[in-house]
């Protein structure tokens, strides 16, 4: 029996031409596939920060030349953010959002508005004992923040206007009146009419889902309000309850189409019912 000898078990060993070398400490190559994915899907996360980034930054000139209205359209009601997400802290009050609209009966012809719904506490009664709630079950509470954070830095003309109606009027017109009345407040202005728009639109789509099949729902109107956690006191049993909310009034707003898929968001608010 021939027995190989070392020299020829080394050649043996050597790699041919054309034979593809494989080593233990070789890096795979990934698939074609996520080399071809990777770069779109790198792109879509960078625009995404980029518009979320906007939309908590201050006004600027670049954000509007983006738009406000085509930033908020792609923000809400699935990414809302603002800066309070940096810097958490528990909240020592509750702020409450009620919608109510006008609707022309279908049978009589007769305009008749609706009692106050407080959309508040339908999103509480939806998120009471559930582990993970959409994050549109937030949507109302964060609406009713940003439009008192906006008033906070508003004088007494600038809150009398935003109590006017703007059924007819353009509303955009509520910001050249703003403006007019302080001209040097335009973050304050910008931050009301973005919080307006959403709350125009939550009113018109759970007006629109509630309300719709009774008559047209003609115009929407929201209010917010808010109270404080009591201080504590041994000798009282007074709680959160108790305390009377401050209301801010808000004028009436036109009725808006409202794309169907968008309708849907809303159908667990109809359907839900408040103790």
């Amino acid at each position: 029996m021939n027995t190989p000898t070392p020299r020829a078990q080394d050649d043996a060993c050597e790699t041919a031409p054309g034979d593809v070398a494989t080593s233990g400490d070789a890096t795979p190559r990934p698939p074609k596939i996520a080399r071809v994915l990777v770069w779109p899907l790198l792109a879509i996360v960078l625009v995404h920060t980029l518009i979320i980034g906007l939309w908590v930054a201050p006004s600027t000139a670049f954000r509007d030349a983006v738009g406000t209205d085509r930033v908020r359209e792609y923000i809400y009601p699935w990414f809302e953010q603002n800066w309070s997400l940096f810097a958490p802290t528990p909240r020592r009050g509750e702020v409450m959002f009620e919608v109510r609209a006008s609707v022309v009966d279908a049978d009589t012809g007769e305009e008749e508005e609706t009692d106050w719904v407080m959309l508040t506490d339908i999103e509480d009664a939806l998120v009471r004992g559930n582990l993970t709630p959409p994050r549109t079950m937030k949507l109302t509470r964060r609406t009713a923040d940003d439009l008192h954070t906006a008033r906070r830095d508003m004088d007494s003309e600038q809150l009398e206007l935003l109590e006017a109606n703007f059924i007819d009027t353009p509303v955009e017109e509520l910001r050249t009146m703003l403006l007019e009345a302080d001209e040097g407040n335009v973050g304050a202005v910008d931050r009301y009419m973005r919080a307006d728009a959403t709350a125009t639109f939550i009113a018109n789509a759970y007006a629109q889902i509630t309300w719709g099949d009774q008559g047209d729902v003609t115009r929407v109107q929201y209010r917010t309000s808010s109270r404080r956690v009591p201080d504590y006191d041994p000798d009282s049993d007074r709680t959160l309850a108790d305390v009377e909310p401050g209301v801010r009034d808000y004028g009436w707003r036109p009725s808006v189409d409202i794309a169907e898929e968008e309708l849907d968001l809303f159908t667990l608010y109809a359907e839900t019912e408040v103790d």
